[in-house]
């Protein structure tokens, strides 16, 4: 049966988003990936792990749950027998599968809330991964309104295959599977030994008898030799794999708690900005009430100067009025010698 296949993933912090990019826009070693056909991949918005994480800043909101699913991982792809390289007969592309795959994730999510998808065409099966913000419609971020419990998944389904896989004549997933898919590390782990080890036969023992090594009998010894290798070499390769993979959860949860340290930070910092907003508004009114008061008491020390020099004034005729009948009387009441 050819399938048309979507998977999602959550991705709850920064750190999840920016490991997962990496692998996508190919800035990290990718052994299932030929680099010679990286060149061939396609990307409609967002391209590169830190234009993509500064996208997604931009399109969350400021107050948000600490647990919270900040990006929805998006894988779409079909049966590998679907395409042509595997003999099917949609091409590459899927004939505007992945086109149409696109278009339907932005009318579910909104066009401003895909933030990226590339189409990866350097893989042996053809492939598209996409990133959405979980953003309401109402401004909300909830994952729970997008991939919250069996039925929305399944409605997620139905909807995806009626747009996309129908008229390509692809199938729906099975509903209710739980089947699992091998993870892309382990399948490259896997390794095996060129070659079978030779069948002895009984003159081969003979010879050994004797001190006497055939030629398949020396083949033999090699292949057994590399497998005691091998298994010698297992435990230890093992031991180093956990201590890497401890290393980097280690180091993956320092990042985190460092991204989440500068998520709070950047949140103080609008905080702090819009007090200082705030004041800057109060220092301002604050200045123009003393700008209007510095002008009343200017208007009151005009009035005040003019009303001391009208005094002054009043005073001058005051005193003026007082003299002249005090000199007159003066005059007339002196005594002469005569």
């Amino acid at each position: 049966m050819n399938y048309a296949i979507l998977r999602t993933k959550k991705l709850k912090s920064f750190g999840a988003a920016a490991r997962s990019a990496r692998h996508t826009f190919r800035e990290q070693p990718t052994p299932n990936a030929n680099p010679a056909e990286s060149g061939r991949n396609r990307t409609d918005g967002a391209i590169g792990a830190v234009r993509l994480l500064e996208a997604l800043r931009g399109r969350l909101p400021d107050k948000r749950r600490s647990n919270a699913v900040l990006c929805i991982e998006y894988l779409v792809t079909a049966s590998p027998e679907v395409f042509k390289r595997h003999g099917g007969r949609l091409d590459d592309l899927g004939n505007g599968y992945f086109r149409d795959a696109l278009a339907w994730l932005k009318k579910r999510h909104g066009a401003d809330n895909v933030l990226s998808a590339t189409v990866h065409l350097d893989e042996s099966t053809p492939h598209l991964v996409a990133y959405a913000v979980p953003r309401t419609e109402d401004g909300r971020l909830s994952c729970r309104d997008f991939l919250g419990g069996p039925a929305k998944m399944r409605a997620m389904q139905d909807s995806f295959h009626t747009a996309c896989g129908l008229e390509r004549g692809l199938e729906r997933g099975v509903m209710g599977s739980k089947a699992k898919h091998e993870a892309v590390s382990a399948f490259y782990s896997t390794m095996t030994f060129a070659g079978e080890a030779p069948a002895l036969k009984p003159r081969d023992y003979a010879a050994a008898a004797v001190g006497v090594k055939t030629e398949t009998w020396l083949k033999a010894e090699e292949v057994a030799k590399a497998n005691a290798i091998w298994a010698a070499r297992g435990p230890r390769t093992r031991k180093a794999s956990r201590s890497q993979v401890k290393a980097i959860k280690n180091q993956t949860k320092t990042l985190e708690q460092k991204a989440q340290s500068l998520s709070q930070k950047e949140i103080q910092l609008r905080f702090d900005q819009d007090d200082c907003e705030r004041r800057s508004r109060r220092l301002a009114a604050r200045e123009k009430e003393v700008s209007t008061a510095e002008h009343k008491v200017m208007l009151l020390e005009a009035e005040r100067d003019a009303l001391e020099r009208r005094f002054e004034i009043l005073e001058r005729r005051s005193r003026a009025e007082n003299e002249a009948p005090v000199r007159g009387r003066k005059y007339d009441i002196e005594q002469t010698l005569g």
